[in-house]
């Protein structure tokens, strides 16, 4: 989750034209995705600086949450979203009832993670129909670092990426947990639109 001054912030206020380009198509393919399926609660759980609710917020009829852990990250993301309801907490212990939302956003997240899993089981707790994740698709994502000449003494990894997943080992993780609906692979990364598995 993003801290101030974080790799996040500095990706989606860059002012590199390609940079631009590449990060506009990846919250484009969220807002289409989330579009589709006409939500009316959704909740961004790890919203960062709040980039992806303020694309969703212009996309999509819908009551609109999110969530952080850290406060310089929330000071933003309210910055630019006036009116949004925004909470401090851990994606590990979400504090809203079960079912919810009928849309849970975590684009971003799972790569900074000891515990995904967790985080997968408590987004499907509160989400009572879909969620749309995301993360880096791997090795593309460390590649292109290295291709801009950065982070090149971790060979390209984006500090606090602990989780690494291609396309086929980010599915596998989710599959437990989600029926893929629709997959899309915006470069550099993997977005799983998911419907919940039916809940025991």
């Amino acid at each position: 989750m993003a801290t101030s001054k974080s790799n996040n912030y500095d990706k989606y206020t860059s002012k590199n034209p390609l940079a631009q380009i590449i990060n506009n198509r990846f919250l484009d393919t969220l807002a289409q995705l989330a579009a589709g399926i006409k939500p009316q609660k959704i909740f961004d759980a790890g919203c960062g600086e709040g980039f992806v609710v303020k694309r969703l917020n212009g996309s999509v009829k819908a009551q609109i949450t999110g969530l952080d852990l850290e406060d310089s990250a929330l000071e933003y993301a309210k910055k630019i979203n006036p009116g949004i309801d925004f909470h401090q907490g851990s994606v590990y212990e979400l504090p809203f009832k079960d079912n919810e939302f009928d849309l849970v956003v975590l684009t971003e997240v799972l790569e900074h993670l000891d515990e995904p899993e967790k985080a997968l089981k408590e987004i499907t707790r509160v989400s009572s129909k879909y969620c749309l994740v995301s993360v880096p698709k791997e090795p593309v994502w460390r590649m292109a670092n290295m291709a801009r000449f950065r982070y090149l003494g971790g060979l390209g990894n984006t500090p606090g990426h602990i989780n690494h997943w291609s396309k086929k080992a980010f599915l596998n993780l989710i599959k437990p947990y989600l029926n893929i609906k629709e997959i899309k692979t915006p470069f550099p990364w993997t977005v799983v639109l998911g419907e919940i598995r039916i809940k025991s």
